[in-house]
C-alpha cells in the first residue's frame, strides 16, 4: 500500500467549513471557532467516526456541534472520576507490593534488586536499567536526595515503589516467582493469573485516560480475567469492565459508595440526552453491579 501524503494545516475557518460540508450542523460558527481554538480538531474527529453514514463521508442528519461537544464534555468529566479512582488503585498496589515482598525478607530492604526472586534474569536486568533511569530523572525529589545523601543512593523497596510506574510494577509482577505472585494476589482475594491480567488492564486504562483518549463507544480490546471471588466481566470491551475492575481493586469501600458511585450517577443523569448506557457498555443495573 502506497504511503499517502500527510494532511496539511487547516485554519479554524477551514475546519468548520469541512465539518459543515460533511453534514455537521453548526448553528453558531463563532462559538464553534472559539472551541476549536482550544480543543484539537483531530481529537474531536475521533468522536465523529461513529456518526458517519456507512459508505459515505457524511454524518448522520441529526448530528450537531453542540451534541458533539456535550459528548466530549462527558468524557472529560468521566475521565476525572476514573483518574481519581485509579490514584487509589496505584497507591494501594504499591503499598501491598512493597509490604508483601519486604515482609518475606525483613532484613533485606533492597530485595527487589535481587534477581533470585524473579523468573527471568533478562527481564530483571531490563527493569534495573529502567529503574536507574527513573532514579536519575527524579534525583531532585526530596526523598531521593535524602537517600542519596544519607544511604549512598540505596532505596528500600517501600521508597523505590514511589518512583515506579504502573507499567514497571506490572512487568515486575509478571516476572516474580509464583510464591510472591500468589502472596500479592491474595491481598486482592484473587489468583496470580487474574492479578497479572488485572494489572495489565489497569495499566492500559490508566495510560489511555492519562492521554485524554476517548471513552465514548471506545472498545478497549481487552477483558480482565474473572475469578470466583468477584463478579464476572461483561466482555463487551467497553469502559464498564475496566470500571468493574477498579471497583474490585479499590481499597476504600466507604468512599467508593459515598463518592465514586454518586459522582457517576450525577454524570450519567446530566448527559443522558447524548450518552446512552450502551455507549459506555453499562448494563441497566450498573449501580447494583458496582456496589
Amino acid at each position: 500500500m502506497a504511503n499517502q501524503p500527510l494532511k496539511q494545516h487547516k485554519s479554524i475557518e477551514e475546519q468548520i467549513k469541512l465539518l459543515k460540508s460533511r453534514g455537521l450542523n453548526i448553528s453558531d460558527e463563532s462559538k464553534a471557532a472559539k472551541i476549536l481554538e482550544n480543543i484539537n480538531y483531530y481529537r474531536l474527529s475521533g468522536y465523529l467516526h461513529h456518526f458517519k453514514i456507512i459508505g459515505q463521508d457524511q454524518y448522520e442528519a441529526d448530528l450537531t456541534f453542540q451534541k458533539l461537544i456535550r459528548i466530549y464534555s462527558f468524557d472529560n468529566k468521566f475521565t476525572r472520576i476514573l483518574m481519581y479512582a485509579l490514584e487509589n488503585i496505584e497507591e494501594t498496589y504499591k503499598t501491598r507490593f512493597a509490604y508483601t515482598i519486604s515482609a518475606k525478607y525483613p532484613n533485606n530492604s533492597e530485595i527487589y534488586l535481587d534477581n533470585s526472586i524473579y523468573r527471568s534474569v533478562n527481564e530483571f536486568n531490563k527493569f534495573k536499567k529502567l529503574f536507574e533511569d527513573e532514579k536519575r530523572a527524579n534525583h531532585g525529589l526530596p526523598f531521593i536526595k535524602h537517600h542519596n545523601q544519607n544511604y549512598n543512593g540505596q532505596l528500600p523497596i517501600w521508597v523505590a515503589v514511589e518512583i515506579m510506574t504502573m507499567g514497571n510494577l506490572q512487568s515486575l509482577y509478571k516476572n516474580l516467582k509464583p510464591i510472591f505472585q500468589k502472596a500479592i494476589a491474595k491481598t486482592y482475594n484473587t489468583g496470580p493469573k487474574q492479578m497479572s491480567s488485572w494489572l495489565e488492564n489497569i495499566t492500559f486504562t490508566r495510560n489511555h485516560l492519562a492521554h485524554f483518549m476517548r471513552i465514548f463507544r471506545y472498545n478497549f480490546g481487552r477483558t480482565p480475567i474473572s475469578c470466583s471471588n468477584h463478579g464476572t466481566f461483561t466482555g463487551n470491551g467497553k469502559i464498564f469492565d475496566q470500571l468493574l475492575l477498579i471497583h474490585y481493586m479499590y481499597s476504600d469501600s466507604e468512599e467508593w459508595n459515598n463518592y465514586i458511585i454518586p459522582e457517576l450517577t450525577r454524570l450519567i443523569n446530566e448527559y443522558n440526552d447524548v450518552v446512552a448506557l450502551t455507549d459506555i457498555g453499562f448494563p441497566a443495573d450498573w449501580e447494583k453491579k458496582l456496589s
